[in-house]
């Protein structure tokens, strides 16, 4: 979470607060009776203290407590009343590897500032609570007045107070941040109310003691869990909760689980696998979990069983087949409902391999998929696990009172799944799949960059260089230059070439590199081809645990460079390793034999290309 937004969930939980008083307010009038315990449950009325199990910290919880729950408990906000102050528990994973208070003093400044590094420092130092815990401590306050730093005493603004421990347990690698900010006139009159929440933190959650709320989902045993709208219901582990995980297939007929906390969280993992993780996880990438599950309404459409499942099925032509396997499938029965489930092995990288479940449902035309993916080291370690969630799913005879029809796609049919791409500056047309669309879906969180691009065309004083990027599930990229260069084909393309066979990929052959020439009269065209070679990757990495290559991220690619006259066009297609197919390249072959230039119909051409040496390339020494 960011730190804007944290102060933006700070403000909304002072102002939700206020409202929500003057109701609590009309409650005592009528009653003479406060709940303020109701964002929990009736049996928490007891309870004065808040922590979280899974962090391990517990902290004091005034009476009229306002509670900010976040889902996943890494960060915690609670706000008071009588007390005049917001409090924020932030549990931060150890990244840098701090062992001392001193080094997070040395190293870890933004640490300690925190959201407040605006405001004006009047201390900092070391301390220790009543357990023996040490703490870094500062102190600042935060004013609006436009002369900050003037010689008196402030008169209005906030006091904020922020402590930073380490946690001395080897199991919980955090680093946690306690931030109490008061009202500043009501601290210069009430500093003791401040240092009795401040004081009463502690890196420890006591599970015997029945005072304190744990804000960690508390749910440690199976549990069914029933879709009442859609009418299902499977068996969920401890601590699985349901995700805002998008499934591209599908729409939101979707529910996804996955666990609430990672190994790292729940202390599962060895120090090593953890250290592992931190080494290849990048700082922007997105959590990609390492089991989820989903379940998918798709169709109470009447066509039969064997013709959807053959349908959905084909979504597996779209992987790799160098890096997907089809361990088994069989066919089932769920009660009296028809299922078919099967078992799929993805490698995702070279350390990293998945296994997929599976399972088509029919019962009475109401059909159902359910996707388990799990790591394949987690699936062999604990497979009665995940086989109990997969063979637990049942079809309930109830559904919502406004469920009606709703339709397969696999029974519309298009009247014509092509659409024609033209270029305004250059003379260029093609024609190209209707699922290739212009504008970037919102489900592309991150564009998996090469780390070798190809030349697009250079540009000239008169030129205007014109692109269109197109995108397609899953995660294929197909962009088209064009525009004017006066510059000779066999010069234009030396240098786009030159930085291929000059690269480590080409090098150490880690990638098989072709180019194809074609030359007729005016028309120049070369076709080149840059595929990963999986088996010289693993060569590679072998001997380094921690080397590892991710076959998202990793794009093979097929460039078609064009002359034709003053004109330069390139059509590169771009596709992660995973996905990377004989259907997707077949179609994209098909998408070069429909283009249009000028007078030139390339269907009409007898392509006949020629093999180019690489080698002629390279610089000479």
């Amino acid at each position: 979470m960011s730190r804007k937004l944290k102060i933006v969930i700070c403000i909304f939980t002072i102002v939700a607060f206020v409202l929500t008083s003057s109701v609590f307010a009309l409650a005592q009038e009528d009653s003479g009776i406060i709940d303020f315990y109701t964002v929990f449950s009736k049996d928490d009325v007891n309870k004065n203290r808040v922590g979280n199990s899974v962090y391990n910290w517990s902290i004091y919880m005034p009476q009229d407590a306002y509670i900010n729950k976040d889902p996943k408990g890494s960060y915690f906000s609670m706000s008071s009343n009588s007390y005049k102050a917001n409090i924020n528990v932030e549990a931060i994973l150890n990244k840098e590897g701090y062992t001392s208070l001193d080094e997070i003093l040395l190293y870890g400044q933004d640490l300690i500032s925190g959201e407040y590094s605006g405001s004006k420092l009047y201390s900092l130092k070391k301390g220790k609570d009543k357990q023996g815990q040490e703490y870094i401590e500062a102190t600042s306050v935060f004013t609006d007045s436009f002369y900050v730093f003037v010689d008196e005493e402030e008169s209005s603004g906030t006091f904020n107070l922020i402590r930073i421990y380490l946690s001395k347990n080897k199991r919980y690698n955090y680093i946690y941040r306690l931030t109490i900010s008061m009202d500043l006139n009501f601290y210069s009159q009430h500093k003791n109310l401040l240092y009795k929440i401040a004081d009463s933190f502690e890196t420890n959650f006591d599970r015997n003691n029945p005072n304190i709320k744990d804000l960690a989902d508390n749910v440690t045993s199976w549990r069914v869990h029933k879709n009442t709208s859609y009418g299902w219901q499977i068996d969920l582990p401890p601590y699985w909760k349901s995700t805002d995980i998008y499934n591209l297939e599908y729409n939101s007929s979707t529910q996804s689980f996955a666990p609430l906390y990672t190994d790292e969280e729940m202390g599962i993992s060895t120090q090593k696998q953890q250290q592992d993780t931190l080494a290849l996880a990048s700082p922007d990438s997105q959590q990609e979990y390492d089991e989820y599950l989903s379940v998918s309404f798709v169709t109470n459409s009447n066509i039969s069983f064997d013709k959807w499942v053959s349908q959905e099925i084909k979504s597996i032509e779209l992987y790799n087949k160098e890096l997907l396997k089809v361990i088994s499938s069989k066919s089932l029965n769920i009660g009296t409902s028809k299922a078919k489930i099967y078992d799929l092995r993805i490698r995702k990288s070279l350390n990293k391999t998945f296994v997929e479940k599976r399972l088509y449902v029919d019962s009475n035309n109401n059909k159902y998929v359910v996707r388990l993916y799990v790591t394949e080291e987690k699936y062999n370690k604990d497979k009665q696990k995940y086989e109990r969630i997969i063979n637990s799913f049942k079809v309930l005879p109830a559904k919502s009172r406004y469920f009606d029809a709703i339709l397969w796609s696999g029974d519309l049919k298009p009247q014509n799944t092509m659409k024609t791409v033209k270029l305004n500056k250059a003379p260029f047309e093609m024609k190209i799949s209707k699922d290739y669309k212009t504008n970037m879906p919102y489900y592309y969180y991150s564009y998996f960059s090469q780390i070798i691009s190809s030349s697009i065309p250079s540009a000239q004083g008169i030129s205007d260089i014109e692109t269109v990027i197109l995108y397609n599930t899953p995660y294929s990229i197909l962009t088209i230059n064009g525009g004017i260069n006066v510059d000779p084909a066999e010069k234009i393309i030396k240098n786009t070439m030159q930085t291929w066979v000059e690269s480590n990929e080409y090098k150490s052959k880690a990638v098989n590199m072709n180019l194809l020439k074609y030359a007729d009269k005016n028309l120049s065209i070369y076709k080149f081809t840059y595929v990963y070679n999986i088996s010289k990757l693993s060569e590679l990495a072998k001997g380094n645990p921690n080397r590892d290559f991710n076959f998202m991220n990793l794009q093979n690619r097929i460039i078609y460079m064009i002359k034709y006259n003053q004109y330069y066009y390139t059509i590169d297609l771009s596709i992660p390793v995973l996905y990377y197919n004989s259907y997707t390249v077949s179609d994209f072959e098909n998408f070069v034999k429909s283009i249009k230039i000028d007078k030139i119909d390339f269907s009409k051409l007898n392509l006949k290309f020629v093999k180019e040496d690489l080698e002629k390339f390279k610089k000479k020494e």
